[in-house]
């Protein structure tokens, strides 16, 4: 149950990082980055029901802070605020949400996510690697990003309890 719950945290990751990097609304930008997650701020997770695979893990809710690191001033060192739900069975399975990027300055920018992922396993038993990809989308914001649209895609994989992202728009 341990390892489910360090494979769902890291998973969750992904979702913070696909959101981290929406177009601004009055100009087509890429923006680039990475971001280190924040522990939970909390998660609640469904135990399996009566003869549910045991290996099943749905997580109700899960909230968590973010940070993220670019090049690009206006995003570096900004915050998110991811809100997940997750869905798999022995670390595999899908994942949807939605997060709220606070820029330094004040403002806002914010969107839904959905994704899956993939745990595969040594053969001891314990977790070796999480790959996952899905889709995120900017929706609006406040400020500049009041009219921000945007979106793309993101694909990753972890390792212990470290993930590494590649983004795309």
């Amino acid at each position: 149950m341990k390892n489910r719950s360090i494979i769902f945290g890291v998973i969750a990751a992904f979702v913070a990082v696909s959101l981290s990097f929406s177009a601004q609304a009055a100009e087509k930008k890429k923006v680039m980055g990475t971001n280190k997650h924040g522990p939970f701020i909390s998660k609640t997770v469904v135990p399996p029901g009566p003869g549910d695979d045991p290996k099943h893990e749905m997580v109700a809710l899960q909230v968590r802070r973010d940070t993220t690191t670019s090049p690009d001033p206006e995003w570096n060192d900004t915050e998110q605020i991811v809100y997940k739900q997750a869905d798999g069975v022995a670390g595999t399975g899908t994942v949807r949400g939605y997060y709220v990027r606070l820029h330094k300055n004040g403002d806002t920018d914010y969107g839904p996510f959905e994704g899956t992922f993939k745990t595969t396993f040594k053969e001891d038993g314990s977790w070796e690697a999480t790959t996952w990809e899905g889709t995120w989308h900017t929706t609006g914001g406040t400020g500049k990003f009041k009219t921000a649209k945007g979106g793309g895609h993101v694909s990753g994989e972890g390792h212990g309890r470290r993930g590494f992202y590649r983004l795309g728009r």
